[in-house]
């Protein structure tokens, strides 16, 4: 299986890596079966890294063991997307477990371990779920099964892998390191580890014993899908699997795929989300972004049309606008007739027509700022990538890019087959062009976010007391951000430039405060708190958000006394920044927000941190005039430079797999946008271009999908619940409401965000 590329380093740390999976289509009803001999049926293991497919909101099953439809044991994805948990005896439920957290991430993988052990004497021990390394505990149902209880697994019955023998419901998706522990309740550590670089909960080789009826599936004999590789011969009967169903793709290299959670009402996807069929309009992206630089190629084979069109198009759409459907924005497509769209400017007669039965091979060269297009391997125009001549675009911006297959007919349906590189190529990459994997993505500046940027939760006492992160004694922070959740308090800023004690508040336009009960000093391990309400009222929950100062993270704090004269201020960043956040320490104004997305021309206009207001338009304030990377601008407002008066400025700077600050357009649908950051959030801050509020998340309050649980900036509230929910995954993050906070049709959101894990590194949420 060739790599196209470096080898993999995201598991730094880890000597174990994954070589393959078994892709299962549920169009090829594709499974594995085994009738065991009787064996221990109170007492089992089973552990399995799964990547989703399709996420269709149906049954998909992951494990079973069954008779018949009143005799079953089933592991599934339910139709709401949790994880199910259930045996029924004879038409009867003894074991019903759901989660509450949703599954909806196709982008990365999952690791999933089933402790089964009736013998325990406290009913919630009898069954364990663990996701990624983390002990599940939430859950919509929980009946657990009597004491010593015999389930179907390990019976003389019928034990399936991806399907259910009475009835279908086949899993989608791949799956890899399949262990089945007989007779052994094991933990999640026996087949898993945290990553002592990354923070990223990674495979590890079991080594224990297996029991008699244990098993371990490799998929690593692709005639052979249930070769049993644990010693025991328990080998399984494979269905519906062919040997190209043994994949590259694994839980230590994650290859892009198609996003079966940003589709067109009219897509469906299968293949295990690489070929896309499409009845009407719409475009289609991959899950894996481009960095901002390097050399990538993929390919997209037309399979078939119901008629012919001249329509149709392969190219790429830049990632912070993959919601658009591909008819503008700034992408740049090769269509049927030839002709390019460059930026949203369409260029007539480029290249030849190509078809069904065409493979289009895209090449794009974000070190030179170039992409070429090939049609069965001939480069169209003449053009070379190998030797860096005659692109079909150049001069486009370095930044990171998705692959995008566009139908542009209402009433044509067509099917095409992308290969990012986990299938053998049909024609050989230019030379020193990269396969789109994780193996070859470049290691983050930013290996582990925590390093820059924490979300801590913690209850007040009424008294004095430290806060640490989680015993991280290397995290000092420079600015932190409290609010308690529990009650109508306002937001408390402080930062080590203005100094402990001196508070700030975002809901607010009243002036710096000192108050010696509030955050009392900065440690290298935290903060220290005194009594005051705000921060530390007894019984209490609140959260605190915190942030690193530096080049490294890509923020500044800036403390200038105004003058009421448009000027210049000096920063740090070495770059430029996106997004900065202004208050006047000395007077009550309003807090100013500058936003690289915020319009087309964000120095001409603002945002107020403190208000729902919608963009304003005021010369004013920025002096008309973007920053630098090496300084930023004010007007004559006393909002960013009053007269004689004491600013503070903080300044935010994207860092690829770390933060990001952009748009996108609200569709006003419950199936809103796929917003593809580059990485896992830990924390987003968005704002509507419109009148509305200012919307903060984070993953902390809310560690599992939906993310439901919100904070506002700009007043004082208490946190509300079942607002705005939204999905955290590995690549960004996907509205899931018609909120107006968040997705009003055809509104722009600006947005902050900062990482969990890169996506390198980033398994499924």
């Amino acid at each position: 299986m060739t790599m196209f590329g470096s080898q993999w380093l995201a598991n730094a740390g880890s000597t174990y890596e994954i070589d393959q999976s078994i892709r299962f289509n549920d169009d090829d009803s594709a499974k594995l079966s085994r009738t065991p001999s009787a064996g221990n049926r109170t007492t089992w293991t089973y552990s399995v890294w799964l990547k989703r497919g399709n996420i269709p909101g149906l049954s998909k099953d992951i494990f079973s063991a069954s008779t018949n439809s009143t005799n079953r044991f089933e592991i599934q994805f339910n139709a709401s997307e949790q994880i199910r948990i259930y045996q029924s005896d004879s038409g009867s439920t003894t074991d019903d477990l759901i989660t509450n957290r949703l599954f909806r991430d196709p982008s990365s993988w999952y690791h999933l371990v089933f402790r089964y052990d009736t013998t325990e004497s406290t009913a919630s021990d009898r069954i364990k779920l663990y996701v990624n390394g983390v002990q599940e505990t939430s859950f919509s149902t929980a009946n657990y099964p009597t004491a010593s209880y015999e389930g179907d697994v390990n019976a003389n019955v019928v034990h399936t892998i991806s399907s259910r023998e009475s009835g279908g419901v086949f899993f989608d998706g791949y799956m890899a390191e399949i262990n089945f522990v007989s007779g052994t309740a094991k933990a999640a550590s026996d087949f898993g580890k945290t990553n002592a670089a990354t923070g990223q909960w990674v495979p590890k080789k079991y080594t224990g014993a297996y029991g008699t009826n244990g098993f371990y599936l490799t998929g690593a004999n692709s005639s052979d899908f249930g070769e049993d590789f644990s010693g025991n011969n328990n080998d399984w009967t494979s269905s519906g699997l062919a040997a190209n169903d043994q994949m590259s793709d694994s839980p230590t290299n994650n290859w892009c795929v198609l996003n079966s959670v940003s589709l067109a009402s009219t897509a469906t996807l299968s293949n295990g989300n690489l070929t896309l069929s499409n009845t009407s309009t719409g475009a289609t992206t991959c899950t894996l972004a481009t960095p901002s630089s390097g050399k990538w190629y993929f390919e997209v084979k037309f399979d078939s049309q119901s008629a012919a069109t001249t329509s149709q198009a392969v190219g790429v759409v830049k990632a912070e606008e993959a919601y658009i459907t591909g008819t503008s924005g700034g992408g740049i497509y090769f269509f049927t007739d030839g002709g390019l769209r460059i930026e949203g400017s369409d260029t007539g007669g480029w290249g030849s027509a190509w078809g069904v039965g065409d493979t289009i091979g895209v090449a794009i060269d974000l070190d030179a700022n170039k992409i070429w297009f090939a049609i069965d391997n001939t480069w169209q125009a003449s053009g070379d990538p190998s030797a860096g001549t005659d692109p079909a675009a150049s001069g486009f911006s370095s930044e990171p890019y998705v692959a995008l297959i566009r139908n542009g007919n209402s009433s044509r349906t067509t099917v095409w087959t992308a290969n990012f590189g986990q299938n053998a190529f049909a024609y050989t990459p230019p030379t020193d062009f990269l396969a789109l994997n994780t193996a070859n993505l470049p290691d983050p500046a930013t290996a582990d976010p925590s390093a820059y940027f924490q979300t801590t939760l913690y209850e007040g006492n009424g008294s004095t007391q430290s806060i640490d992160q989680d015993g991280n004694s290397t995290f000092s922070p420079n600015f932190v951000w409290i609010k308690n959740r529990d009650a109508t308090d306002a937001h408390a800023l402080f930062d080590t430039v203005r100094g402990a004690t001196e508070v700030l508040s975002s809901d607010s336009t009243a002036a710096e405060a000192t108050n010696d009960d509030t955050l009392t000093a900065f440690e290298s391990d935290g903060f220290a708190l005194g009594d005051d309400v705000i921060v530390n009222t007894n019984n209490e929950s609140y959260v605190a958000w915190q942030w690193n100062e530096g080049a490294t993270p890509g923020f500044d704090i800036v403390s200038y006394t105004g003058n009421a004269t448009a000027r210049t201020i000096s920063h740090n960043l070495g770059v430029v920044p996106k997004m900065m956040i202004v208050k006047n320490r000395a007077d009550t104004d309003n807090w100013a927000v500058y936003h690289a997305g915020n319009t087309s021309a964000p120095a001409t206009d603002y945002l107020v941190l403190n208000e729902r207001d919608a963009t304003a338009d005021d010369a004013t304030v920025w002096n008309d005039t973007a920053p630098t990377s090496s300084v930023f601008s004010v007007g004559t407002s006393a909002l960013t430079n009053g007269n004689t008066e004491a600013m503070i400025a903080y300044l935010f700077a994207p860092v690829e797999g770390f933060s990001k600050f952009s748009s996108y357009i609200g569709n006003g649908n419950a199936y809103g946008p796929m917003v593809n950051v580059g990485f896992q959030p830990a924390f987003l801050l968005i704002k509507s271009t419109a009148d509305n509020k200012w919307i903060m998340k984070d993953t902390e309050r809310s560690p599992f999908n939906a993310s439901s649980l919100s904070l506002v900036a700009n007043n004082s509230d208490a946190e509300l619940t079942s607002d705005q929910p939204i999905d955290i995954n590995s690549n960004g993050f996907k509205l899931r409401t018609t909120g107006s906070g968040v997705n009003s049709s055809g509104v722009a959101y600006v947005y902050m965000a900062f990482a969990e894990h890169p996506f390198k590194t980033a398994n499924a949420r």
